[in-house]
Formats: structure tokens, sequence, C-alpha cells
């Protein structure tokens, strides 16, 4: 165990000292629309419910301890802002040493674009806090002190061990009964993370396009249950020197969906995601397992996520309002 924490250690420390030459990303979410606003600020308000959305993400790892994310998002669609109002919140952990929390609200616009052609702009404002744990590093020069080898930059932690700023971010979607794809870009005011250099973080840039194809059909205004349903999608994402593509489908019977996705950056095979989630009409529940393709876990140490939605409050079936066609997990 000490040797495993020497280890994340002189990680960590080569990412403080040499921030300048580092880019880090932010955390990933493998149920991509079960975290709806964690991908895009403009799917605030597109469901007929009320939503709240729980997620978790762990992943162990053998040398680098446990990193685990947790999400929590609330939206509606509200009639009076002709849009969608939402709130998130975000938590990361890594191993235990480092944490970045972000609180956000978010505001949608709705836009009916044309007889079937509906456009969302979303704008997110935000707080973002990073936290270093900083007595719970050890180095290696702290177990070998008959070499009177000393690495004098770390004998001091840095002036303080948090960051914080206000973050934003702003999105697009666009959506008609049959597909939907959006772009999404976030920190833009870049803000400073980095506990010994003036490192800023990374813009992320996403791009996502899907449809949904019912061959039993389904109502135009409101979201019924259908008996069968595919929907293939492709998802790019940059943040600095990443860049990464997520594609695949989900396949739902009445309240059963199932999907596979493949996640890779330009250069290397990522991953193989799998997932299978209940759909009811007031809740959804979602579990899917990353099987890593780099060899870098192995077993079933790859990354485990769970979601959880609930639906309140929702709209007369009645209404004429589009709602987005789009998966749940």
């Amino acid at each position: 165990m000490k040797i495993h924490f020497i280890t994340y250690g002189m990680v960590l420390t080569m990412v403080f000292l040499y921030g300048k030459d580092v880019r880090g990303q932010d955390p990933i979410f493998s149920q991509f629309f079960s975290s709806p606003l964690y991908l895009n600020p403009a799917f605030a308000g597109t469901d007929h419910c009320t939503r709240l959305v729980f997620n978790y993400r762990n992943q162990p790892y053998a040398d680098f301890g446990t990193f685990s994310t947790f999400n929590f998002s609330y939206d509606g669609y509200f009639q009076g802002v002709s849009g969608g109002l939402g709130f998130l919140v975000t938590s990361d952990h890594q191993g235990g040493l480092v944490m970045r929390n972000h609180l956000s609200t978010i505001y949608s616009y709705h836009l009916q674009a044309g007889r079937d052609l509906y456009l969302n702009f979303g704008a997110q404002a935000g707080y973002y806090r990073k936290d270093l744990s900083w007595d719970k590093l050890v180095f290696a020069d702290q177990l070998n002190p008959v070499t009177g080898e000393t690495l004098p930059q770390f004998e001091n932690p840095p002036d303080q061990t948090w960051k914080h700023s206000v973050n934003f971010a702003t999105g697009m979607l666009l959506y008609s009964e049959s597909f939907y794809g959006g772009v999404a870009a976030h920190h833009l005011n870049r803000p400073r993370e980095s506990f010994f250099e003036n490192h800023r973080t990374p813009l992320k840039f996403t791009a996502h396009l899907g449809m949904q194809i019912s061959p039993f059909g389904r109502s135009r205004y409101v979201s019924s249950r259908e008996e069968f349903f595919l929907s293939p999608n492709v998802i790019f994402q940059n943040q600095g020197d990443f860049y990464r593509i997520n594609y695949g489908f989900y396949a739902g019977f009445e309240q059963v969906v199932a999907g596979i996705w493949f996640r890779q950056d330009l250069k290397l095979h990522d991953s193989l995601i799998f997932l299978l989630g209940l759909k009811q009409e007031n809740y959804r529940i979602g579990y899917s397992y990353d099987h890593s393709l780099s060899g870098f876990s192995g077993g079933l140490q790859g990354a485990h996520e769970i979601s959880v939605s609930l639906n309140l409050h929702c709209a007369d079936k009645n209404m004429k309002k589009r709602i987005l066609n789009c998966p749940t997990f």
C-alpha cells in the first residue's frame, strides 16, 4: 500500500510542478444522456417532467487508488421563461488526494425554428473549486532518509492547497421528431487550477449527433412508451491535447434499454461500454461498465457507473409541446 502511495505521489508531483506542460481533462460519464446537463447545458427542460438525476462513477486503479465522481442535476421546463432551468453539482475525487467540486445554474431558451424543428440555446454559470490533501502525499525521500537526497521543492506545501473560480459554459441543441444534435463549450473563462504554475483549465468542446428510430411509431408531442426503438449516436470531445470519439447505439424494448459504445482517442482504442437500464414512468435506473482495451485495468477493474433519474410534476400528456426523443442513459 505504501508503494502505491509513493507512485501516486510522484505522478501528482510531476503534475503540480510542471502544470504548464500538463493538460488535464474533466471527469467522464459513460451514461451520456443520463447526465444531460453535464453533457450540454442546452438539454435543460427538454423532458415533459421535472427531472432529478443522480450519477455515480467509480474506477479503481491498482497503483493510484480509486477515482470516483458524483453528479446531481435538477431541471424542468418553465413556460414563464420560455425554456428550461437547471441546477448541476459535480464532485470528483482522485485517489483521496485531489477533489474538484463544481456547482452551477443553467438556463436554456427553447425556440421553435420550423414546423418540426426546435432549437435550444443554453448558458451555464457556476463556481469551481479544487482542493489538494497535501498531508496525505508520501514522497520517496521521506522513506529514504539514509541517502541524504532531498527534494527541497517538497519541503513546504504550496501557498494554498485550494483554488477556486467562477466558471462558464454554453451550448446549442437542434432536434426534430427523429434526430437530435448539438455542440457545447465548457470552461469559457479557463479558471486557474494549478497549485504551482499559472496553468488554466483547458476549454472543453463537445459535439454530439444521434437519432431515434421507432418502427412502431410514437406520438408527435409527448413521450409515449415505445415497444421497440434503436438509437445510433456519436459524441466527439476535445479538451487540451485530448481528442475523444464515442460511438454506439441503444436498443429498447418496452421498459428495458441496452446499449454498447466504443470509446477511443485519435490514436488508441480506449474502452468498450456496456449498459443496461430499466425505464419506468416516474423513474429510471441504469448501470454501465467500461471495459478497458488498453490493458491498464484487468478483470472487473474497469469503471462502474450507476444512474438514477426521478420524474416529478409531469406535464399534461395532451399539451402540444415538442418533447425531445432522446436516449435517457
